[in-house]
C-alpha cells in the first residue's frame, strides 16, 4: 500500500529533484503523476516527459537529485508508421 504522505518530485532532462511540497495521498489519487516506487518513477517520466511526480516520502532521498534516465528513450508512438522497419510476414503454411 502506498504511504498516505508523498513527496513532489520535479524532473526536467532526467534528473529529478525534490521540491520539499509534501502531499496527502488522496489529493492526488487518479492522477498520471502519482508513482508507487522508484521504478514506476522512471517509466512514467519516461512516458509522460518532464514534470511533477509524486512519490511516498520515505522512497526518495532527502537532499539529493538523481538522476532518473541515463539515456533518451524514444516511445514507438511517437514514431511515424512510414518510418518504422516493417515486419517480417511468415511464410504461408500450405493447407492440408
Amino acid at each position: 500500500m502506498i504511504n498516505s504522505l508523498c513527496a513532489e518530485i520535479s524532473i526536467f532532462q532526467g534528473i529529478g529533484e525534490r521540491t520539499g511540497v509534501v502531499v496527502e495521498r488522496s489529493a492526488i489519487r487518479g492522477k498520471p503523476g502519482l508513482c508507487k516506487s522508484m521504478r514506476d518513477l522512471a517509466i512514467k517520466s519516461r512516458v509522460l516527459g518532464d514534470g511533477y511526480y509524486y512519490l511516498p516520502i520515505e522512497l526518495w532521498p532527502q537532499f539529493e537529485p538523481v538522476v532518473i534516465h541515463k539515456q533518451d528513450w524514444t516511445v514507438i508512438g511517437s514514431i511515424p508508421r512510414s518510418t518504422r522497419p516493417k515486419k517480417e510476414e511468415p511464410e504461408a503454411r500450405p493447407r492440408r
